[in-house]
């Protein structure tokens, strides 16, 4: 074993096993979607390129710096070529740890109909948990044009749908807490895409985001977006 595999071993196997999970549930399909995973000020592990996301082990596990030198790779691994694309939100948001861009259904068909509902007050759990998922125009794979595209709302929130793409979601803690809060936006689209066919949907009032900032801070939540960003989830709805 590598001194940096064996060093960061169980953060390998924390991205190894979300890969897996997020595939066994449907959520990216053959060789689409990445995971990446700050472990260090400047180390990063990241899926690679051309595994299919279930089949992911640890030993696939590429180890990379900020500045996207490859600090190990197995034999015949290399990162994702959406490496660039990791590195350039976790260099620009120093707060998150864990990244997933993956395809689900719901999601993505919301994201085909550039639905701009997962961004507006719907559920409380979302809400104190993820944060709006702020749309993000569409452009090309492994491209600088995906990363900037982003620019525009990078800062306000910690969820992103991709129009026409799927959707990136972090978090402040791990890959694998930013693959359980893929799954609960999953379940919001669901949810969403149902309610659509019973009639309108209704949001939440202004009054009840503002309850639940008191309960954001009864949990002892970060507030969704870089630190600082935003005064209170009144901003961010409102």
């Amino acid at each position: 074993m590598h001194a940096l595999q064996e060093k960061y071993r169980i953060a390998i196997q924390k991205l190894a096993r979300s890969s897996q999970r997020i595939a066994s549930q449907g959520f990216v399909t053959s060789q689409g979607g990445n995971l990446s995973y700050r472990v260090d000020e400047d180390v990063v592990l990241i899926t690679p390129t051309k595994v299919p996301k279930a089949e992911v082990q640890f030993d696939d596990v590429v180890i990379m710096n900020m500045k996207g030198d490859v600090l190990f790779a197995a034999e015949g691994r290399k990162p994702t070529g959406e490496s660039p694309f990791h590195l350039d939100i976790l260099n620009q948001r120093p707060d998150l740890k864990g990244l997933v861009h993956a395809h689900p259904p719901a999601i993505t068909a919301l994201a085909l109909a550039h639905s701009d509902l997962l961004s507006r007050p719907l559920l409380p759990e979302p809400i104190i948990e993820v944060g709006p998922v702020l749309n993000v125009a569409y452009e090309e794979p492994l491209s600088q044009a995906l990363a900037d595209a982003f620019k525009p709302v990078l800062m306000k929130s910690n969820a992103f749908l991709m129009l026409n793409h799927g959707i990136l979601i972090g978090s402040t803690t791990s890959v694998i807490r930013a693959s359980e809060l893929l799954e609960m936006i999953e379940a919001t689209a669901h949810s969403v895409i149902m309610a659509q066919q019973m009639g309108t949907i209704k949001e939440l009032s202004k009054e009840d985001v503002a309850c639940l900032d008191r309960t954001l801070k009864t949990r002892g939540l970060p507030m969704p977006g870089a630190p600082g960003v935003n005064p209170s989830l009144i901003d961010l709805y409102f």
